[in-house]
C-alpha cells in the first residue's frame, strides 16, 4: 500500500487561450493564511501575464486533490478580480474547503450513500 502524499495542485487558467499557471503544495494548510494565499494568486497571476496580457481575461482557478483527483474551480471575470487580495484568498479558502468536505463525507459514507 502507498500512502505518500500526492498532495494539491493549485492552477490558474486563462479560459481565452487554455495557458495555464500551477504551484504544487503538499499541504495546502499554509493557503488559509491570507496573505500567502494571496501572493501564491499573484504569482500564477504574473507567470499567465509573461505569456500573455490577461487583464480583461477570464480566468478559472483550480484546486486539486492529487491523492483522490478531486478538483473544484471558481471562474473569474479578470485578473483585476484576484488583484483584490481579500478576494483572492477567499477564493483559495473556499476551493480548499469544498475539497476537505468532499474527503470528510467520502470517510464517512463508505457505503457510496
Amino acid at each position: 500500500m502507498n500512502d505518500e502524499n500526492k498532495g494539491f495542485l493549485l492552477t490558474l487558467i486563462n479560459e481565452g487561450n487554455g495557458q495555464k499557471a500551477e504551484k504544487h503544495f503538499l499541504n495546502p494548510k499554509k493557503l488559509y493564511i491570507p496573505e500567502i494565499a494571496a501572493e501564491e494568486i499573484a504569482l500564477l497571476v504574473s507567470e499567465l501575464d509573461g505569456k500573455e496580457k490577461i487583464n480583461d481575461t477570464a480566468l478559472m482557478v483550480t484546486m486539486t486533490n492529487k491523492n483522490n483527483g478531486v478538483s473544484v474551480d471558481k471562474d473569474v471575470d479578470s485578473a483585476a478580480e484576484l488583484a483584490d487580495a481579500e478576494n483572492a484568498a477567499q477564493i483559495v479558502k473556499d476551493l480548499i474547503n469544498i475539497i476537505r468536505g468532499y474527503d470528510m463525507d467520502e470517510e464517512t459514507n463508505i457505503c457510496g450513500w
